[in-house]
């Protein structure tokens, strides 16, 4: 089956999914419809791992038929492309600098990286050159693979690593009031604590390639160094965004985990049911529950014990997504997947209901990236490290709660 058929045939299935729940409504599931939802369930998974195992292979033909492209137009004679531009200056100095090092550069591409020289305020920073913008754009592609809640947070993109300070309040505590004629009005006075968003340091930790790879010229060490980077960071910053700390040597950012302190309990420390995680989202403001950002957010484990659940009705909780854009939803309302999410566990938050608009995710614009020659030169190797800075803060305390599990 080719992908879009496998596209149509997932959009076809889900949609009579949807429309024998909404058939059915509020009465009693029989065995025979029970039975067929699990059956179109069965296809849908089926037609699901099919279309991700197509695009996996286009997304390795297309990075197949991009390498080429590139090195056809490396081979074309300067005139005839007109010139280039600063971005593509600056990514061929940058991957000669990757592949030779600072010593077998041209005399241009050295005064190119000079201009792309970090500039850092820390000292790991000084040394490194900044990624240039393909490649950078690049890891934050492969990095998204890893970060169910910052594709759900507000990103807050800096050019500097300088410390803000960021407001925090409750907005449900505030509300106007009502006057009569000639009245003075009130004064109310705002509550707000700051936090300090500031730029964690994450590093890519050493990635070491062999010299051969580095002058085989047929491989693009740009893409291959930023699918390791981006890998490697986007698992270390989506750990940190739910289960940092805000505290430590170095300072963790203070994630989801620790921000969240409004919760609702389960009866159970193992197991829990449709009717708490109903009660969590009903336990949050109607006016966060209208933003458009409203979502639920658990990892794929408990997913997987949501789409089996059932209302006293014997409906599906878990609804599938269609391709028109309508997203999967669990008691119609929309969730993302993040693994840094907890199990339910005792005094676990294993599941969070809220406007993930009020959760801010700074990131600093710029990476930098090091050469590391001396230290694998035995191994004949050559070492990369990259940095990459961010943080983040609930400036809105009553926007998200949690479930969590009970404390025995």
């Amino acid at each position: 089956m080719k992908l879009h058929e496998a596209k149509q045939a997932y959009k076809e299935v889900a949609r009579n999914m949807r429309n024998l729940h909404e058939k059915i409504g509020d009465t009693t599931w029989t065995e025979e419809q029970r039975t067929s939802w699990n059956e179109m369930k069965q296809k849908l998974d089926g037609f699901d791992s099919h279309i991700k195992r197509e695009e996996e292979l286009r997304s390795a033909d297309q990075r197949f038929v991009e390498e080429n492209e590139e090195e056809h137009r490396e081979g074309m004679e300067g005139e005839e492309r007109g010139g280039l531009s600063v971005d593509e200056q600056r990514a061929q100095a940058f991957d000669a600098f990757l592949r030779h090092g600072l010593g077998e550069v041209s005399q241009e591409q050295r005064q190119v990286l000079r201009e792309m020289r970090a500039q850092g305020t820390s000292p790991d920073d000084k040394g490194g050159y900044t990624v240039p913008t393909q490649m950078l754009n690049e890891v934050h592609e492969a990095m998204k693979a890893y970060g169910g809640l910052a594709s759900v947070a507000k990103i807050l993109n800096t050019d500097n690593g300088q410390s803000l300070e960021w407001p925090t309040s409750d907005g449900t505590a505030e509300e106007g009031e009502l006057l009569g004629e000639n009245k003075e009005a009130s004064e109310q006075d705002v509550t707000f604590g700051i936090e300090n968003l500031g730029a964690k340091k994450l590093s890519s930790k050493v990635i070491r390639v062999s010299n051969e790879l580095l002058n085989d010229s047929g491989i693009n060490v740009q893409s291959f160094l930023a699918e390791r980077i981006g890998s490697r960071l986007g698992r270390g910053e989506a750990k940190y965004l739910v289960q940092g700390t805000g505290s430590g040597t170095p300072e963790q950012p203070k994630g989801l985990q620790a921000s969240v302190t409004e919760t609702t309990t389960a009866a159970s420390s193992s197991e829990f049911s449709w009717q708490e995680v109903n009660a969590l989202i009903h336990s949050i403001d109607p006016a966060y529950r209208r933003a458009a950002n409203f979502r639920l957010g658990f990892n794929d484990s408990t997913l997987k014990l949501m789409t089996e659940m059932e209302d006293l009705q014997g409906r599906p909780l878990w609804l599938p997504a269609i391709s028109d854009g309508t997203p999967a939803t669990i008691l119609n309302v929309p969730y993302f997947i993040d693994q840094g999410i907890s199990d339910i566990g005792t005094d676990a938050k294993f599941l969070y209901a809220g406007d993930f608009d009020q959760f801010i995710v700074r990131r600093v614009r710029y990476m930098v990236l090091k050469r590391l020659v001396e230290r694998y030169a035995e191994f004949d190797q050559t070492g990369f490290l990259a940095f990459h800075r961010f943080d983040c803060v609930l400036q809105d305390a009553a926007a998200i709660k949690a479930l969590q599990g009970a404390a025995t």
